[in-house]
């Protein structure tokens, strides 16, 4: 999740808070009035600072070269919502590549770890790869892909889920079945199926267990 997301999570919840404190104000008897001007000032302020904080200016490559001061490193770290613990070069490097990632654009949103921890345990999970997914990456060998191949295969060759009439990815554990058949031709490929197979079903047992045996 990246800090702007985070940051529309956890303001989501702040905003909530501050509405469920003034419907509780005002069900004590304090001043309807008094309670919802304080309430709008609060939130005006909290995203006053929000903006003014969090929304910095990207320092370019040549600008962060004239940063030698490990102090001046570590306190830019702190504004970039940056690791600070490390050496010059560390802390250079850390820098340099967040500069490089947002040199697109002159601001950028930054979150403290609290922030993104909030918005990282509400975040939806992402929903599953659909068994009609179409995968483009190429098959070994310099093979093409084939539906007469596609349809002839019956179990999951990761798995051993029985397989729809179709679909390209597997609906239990998410390979491509195409890919993982083809693979397991050769003897190295063979071997690195069994292996991933036995890394699978030992997570896919886990997961059975953690959901009470449903699936």
């Amino acid at each position: 999740m990246s800090p702007k997301q985070a940051w529309v999570v956890f303001s989501f919840l702040v905003v909530l808070t501050d509405f469920v404190a003034m419907i509780a104000l005002v069900a004590f008897g304090y001043p309807e009035a008094v309670v919802i001007a304080s309430g709008m000032i609060i939130l005006l302020f909290y995203f006053y600072v929000l903006y003014k904080r969090y929304n910095v200016e990207v320092i370019s490559e040549s600008d962060l070269a004239l940063f030698t001061d490990l102090d001046d490193l570590r306190i830019l770290c702190t504004i970039y919502g940056l690791d600070k613990a490390g050496k010059e070069s560390d802390l250079n490097e850390r820098l340099l590549a967040f500069s490089r990632a947002h040199s697109s654009r002159a601001f950028t949103w930054v979150a403290p770890r609290l922030v993104r921890s909030v918005g990282e345990a509400l975040e939806v999970p992402q929903v599953p790869r659909s068994t009609n997914a179409v995968e483009t990456r190429p098959l070994t060998g310099g093979q093409k892909r084939s539906d007469s191949r596609l349809m002839a295969i019956g179990l999951c060759p990761v798995c051993d889920a029985k397989l729809p009439r179709k679909g390209t990815v597997c609906m239990e554990c998410g390979a491509d079945l195409e890919f993982y058949s083809v693979l397991q031709e050769s003897k190295v490929g063979k071997r690195l199926v069994s292996e991933k197979s036995r890394v699978v079903r030992r997570k896919l047992r886990k997961d059975v267990s953690a959901s009470g045996g449903k699936r």
